[in-house]
């Protein structure tokens, strides 16, 4: 495919064997030096890196955005300080909230290193104090899983280790901007193959119960309410999922597909409460452009001619260069593979959920429930049944009622209050049921099983009732 960087004299082949590549670097077949040679000639070749700069600018003022919103709408005191459970991850409980004051002190942290991001002060630390304090405050609750919170953490950490200080710098390896790519890429990759399912294709699921829920938007409200509208709309998603990428790596389709990224995303935040995902998938398609084109932009706006940097001289990379490539490869690699790790349990990953956070499952289904738990103590035969309302919030019951290892903190939860009530060695059993996109609603856990001695780690197989196939309405 055809992509552009600023014309800087990169590092070439020719050049390279003119530093000592020595014979054999081309010509006709395979040569594994040729390639070394060409490899070496793409990663290192000196680009301009004011798009990295622009990223890094538009991300930072979108963080600030963020960290206003959690301010200005309660939600640290909503998320962190009033619950009474919190619903940790395997092996993070020590990530708790800090008290009194001390998570609104937390989220002031978060938006000074989103502040010394945007204006580039301080930016190693501002972007290292950014990315601990979003890391640890999403971490502490699974309730607030999202994907593009997992985003901005890996967004994060390669704002730490980019070379974005600019101090004597003029240009950075190719590598780092295609490391950007990359990360912006994995996320409508593997967001497009996990919409390669019957529900989404051929049921139109759960696109239907969306659409059908948002009639009453201007303009767009009609068009939902046609027959064929959810099958077009779920069909088009996956088809621009899978092919973005390669229409904003090739010249001639940049244009038509940022236009589609801007119109895809404008959609979708309509239609869903997402926060500030559609705006940093926007702002990260930008990265696909020439890098030049922020001074290019900036000259045009100044009606000033553009002024091209001086080229840096060819250099043959060192052998510790390449250390950053190799770990980028390594980053990229653990995040291809977690999105496959559903394949290793069995069952289906939507109602088991195994394998399902991390994985850029966006937007993929519909599921609603409920749970009520059974308490019994052997030794007196007492028994009580809980509602979860009674301990949870809103939000956090029907968040639970439909993820089984929720379920099962919640159940040690109980197990934990009813000891400390003088009631210990409690069994927890549980009703749930869930629907799954539109589906009638069918039972989600063994209710025989006592939650209370089932530990975080184990399988879900052993309590989770298999998932009966009907098809969707």
């Amino acid at each position: 495919m055809e992509t552009e960087h600023t014309p800087l004299a990169p590092v070439t082949p020719l050049a390279l064997r003119e530093r000592g590549g020595g014979e054999g670097a081309t010509g006709p077949g395979f040569s594994l030096r040729a390639f070394h040679q060409r490899l070496t000639a793409t990663l290192f070749a000196p680009v301009d890196p004011s798009s990295l700069v622009a990223y890094r600018v538009i991300f930072g003022l979108l963080m600030m955005a963020a960290v206003a919103r959690f301010f200005a709408y309660g939600w640290i005191h909503e998320h962190y300080l009033a619950p009474k459970v919190l619903f940790p991850y395997a092996g993070l409980e020590w990530i708790r909230p800090w008290p009194g004051v001390g998570m609104y002190i937390h989220f002031a942290l978060m938006g000074l290193g989103a502040l010394g991001i945007t204006l580039g002060i301080a930016y190693r630390a501002s972007a290292l104090t950014f990315l601990l304090t979003f890391t640890y405050a999403h971490l502490i609750d699974k309730t607030y899983y999202l994907n593009h919170y997992y985003f901005i953490s890996l967004a994060g950490l390669l704002l730490v280790a980019l070379p974005l200080d600019m101090k004597g710098r003029s240009h950075v390896p190719a590598w780092w901007l295609w490391l950007m790519r990359a990360q912006v890429g994995l996320v409508y990759f593997f967001g497009g193959v996990a919409k390669l399912k019957s529900d989404w294709l051929i049921h139109a699921q759960p696109m239907k119960i969306w659409l059908s829920a948002s009639t009453d938007l201007p303009v767009l409200g009609r068009l939902f309410e046609q027959p064929w509208a959810p099958q077009a709309f779920s069909i088009a998603g996956a088809v621009f999922d899978l092919c973005v990428v390669p229409a904003l790596l090739w010249k001639r389709t940049r244009w038509l597909a940022y236009a589609a990224v801007v119109g895809f995303h404008v959609i979708t935040r309509m239609l869903f409460p997402i926060g500030m995902f559609p705006w940093l998938m926007m702002a990260g398609a930008l990265l696909f452009f020439p890098p030049d084109w922020p001074r290019r932009l900036a000259s045009w706006l100044r009606r000033e001619p553009v002024k091209d940097r001086e080229p840096e001289s060819p250099t043959l990379p060192s052998r510790n260069s390449w250390l950053g490539p190799a770990l980028a490869v390594a980053f990229l690699g653990v995040q291809f593979l977690l999105p496959l790790r559903h394949l290793l349990y069995p069952g289906d990953v939507m109602w088991t959920e195994e394998g399902y956070r991390f994985s850029w499952n966006v937007m993929l289904m519909e599921k609603d429930g409920m749970a009520e738990f059974r308490v019994n103590e052997p030794a007196t035969g007492k028994r009580w049944v809980v509602s979860p309302s009674q301990h949870l919030s809103p939000y956090q019951v029907k968040m639970m009622a439909t993820q089984p290892d929720m379920l099962l903190t919640f159940a040690h939860y109980l197990a934990r209050h009813f000891a400390e009530q003088g009631h210990p060695g409690v069994e927890v059993r549980v009703d749930a049921f869930a629907s799954l996109n539109g589906r009638p609603r069918q039972r989600l856990v063994d209710p025989t099983v006592n939650l209370a001695t089932v530990g975080p780690w184990d399988s879900v197989h052993g309590w989770v009732l298999p998932f009966r196939e009907v098809a969707p309405p």
